[in-house]
Parts: C-alpha cells; sequence; structure tokens
C-alpha cells in the first residue's frame, strides 16, 4: 500500500504544467508560439534513472509501439516494473518542448529578475495547466519558475515545486516535491527537455517514503 500510494502521487506530480495567454508576458506567448511553429516530430533516446528502475529506451514517433525498450530486456524485468515501464510508454507523446502550448494555462506570471540576456518570472500552475488528470488535484499546492532567453524568446530552465507540506490523500503527507526541467536546442532550433529531474519525499500509512528520478532525451533525429 505504502508504494501504491507513493507511485500514484510520484507519477501524478511528474506531469509538467502547462498559463491562459492573456495572464502571460508577451514574450511567453512568442515563445510558445515559436515553439508551436516549429515543431516536428522527432525520434529520440531516453533515459529513465531513479531508485527503482534504469531504462534506457528509443521513441520512434512512426513505429508501433512508438516507445521500444532497448536495455535492460524486458524479460528482465518483474510485473511490476513493466506495468511501470508500459505505463510509462503510453504517457509518452513525442518530446518534451519547453515553450509548449502547455504553458499557456498558467496565471499570475510575475517578472522577478531579468537582465539584458534573460527574464526570470514566477507563476501559479492552474488545474487547466497539468497535463495529468490525476495531477491536477494537486496545482494548488505547488508553485512554478522559469526563465526565458529573449535572444530567440525561448524558456531555458523551469521548476515546480511544492512551498509547503501537503496531505495529498488520507494518510499520506507529501513533505517535499520538485521537479526541474533543464532546456537544450532541438535541430529546428527551440528547446526541448533534455533533463527532468524530480524529487519526492513524504510519509504514507506511517512510513516514509522518498525517491528522485531522472529523466533524459538526447540525440533528436527525423523519423
Amino acid at each position: 500500500m505504502l508504494r501504491l500510494a507513493a507511485a500514484l502521487i510520484f507519477a501524478a506530480l511528474m506531469a509538467a504544467p502547462s498559463a491562459t495567454a492573456q495572464d502571460a508576458p508577451a514574450a511567453l506567448a512568442q515563445a510558445i508560439a515559436l515553439t508551436d511553429a516549429a515543431n516536428a516530430p522527432y525520434a529520440f533516446d531516453i533515459e529513465l534513472e531513479s531508485s527503482r528502475m534504469q531504462w534506457r529506451a528509443r521513441f520512434q514517433p512512426e513505429a508501433s509501439p512508438r516507445v521500444r525498450l532497448i536495455a535492460p530486456a524486458r524479460e528482465d524485468l518483474t510485473s511490476d516494473q513493466r506495468r511501470a515501464f508500459d505505463r510509462f510508454a503510453d504517457s509518452t507523446e513525442g518530446v518534451s518542448w519547453c515553450a509548449s502550448t502547455f504553458l499557456g494555462r498558467i496565471a499570475d506570471v510575475r517578472l522577478v529578475r531579468e537582465d539584458e540576456a534573460s527574464a526570470h518570472y514566477t507563476f501559479q500552475p492552474t488545474r487547466e495547466s497539468i497535463r495529468s488528470a490525476d495531477g491536477r488535484r494537486y496545482a494548488q499546492h505547488m508553485r512554478g519558475e522559469f526563465t526565458l532567453n529573449k535572444a530567440n524568446a525561448d524558456i531555458t530552465r523551469m521548476r515546480i515545486h511544492a512551498p509547503a507540506a501537503f496531505d495529498a490523500m488520507p494518510l499520506v503527507r507529501v513533505e517535499r516535491f520538485s521537479l526541474t526541467i533543464d532546456c537544450a536546442l532541438a535541430p529546428n532550433g527551440r528547446r526541448f527537455a533534455a533533463q527532468t529531474v524530480t524529487e519526492l519525499q513524504g510519509r504514507a500509512f506511517g512510513q516514509n517514503f522518498g525517491d528522485r528520478t531522472i529523466q533524459r532525451a538526447a540525440n533528436l533525429s527525423a523519423p
């Protein structure tokens, strides 16, 4: 039960958020529009590491299934690990763009500092800005921030976190949550989520739980 509760919360919270355009600064709206116009169906490599898993896979947009496990061999996974990989594969729809349309539904976007090269904003995730239906219930507990590069109007880094502990469900309390996305340039000149680090700590049914997951995307290429 403890592992199930932690897994459900972790999966829900890993979904990156999405700002109504009128709440966002013009530069963010421009970044989203430029990324949407340059969107391309790339194939790419995936690495996923945590205390419970270490996978390497390849996403091919035209293949079936689109996500193919490279290592370890599927037969070497436990039944729980196979189910976890299948859920991950089903939820992977392609390259995760840093200035995606999902970033068009956040609220209360505020400039906190800037220089000639970049601007740093904070924001409030909304239920509509969370990709996962399960994760939307936690939106009010989250806060976010992102850095926008002025030269090409694009997001270079984003962080979502829970500033205070909260009760995720009966007898389950999240003490710490943080999701950090570092962005890199794709072949089309727009930035994608090259590395996503998710950290979760809490207590469920009287026992502590916690995990740190690192997800990487690399080697983008035309299919």
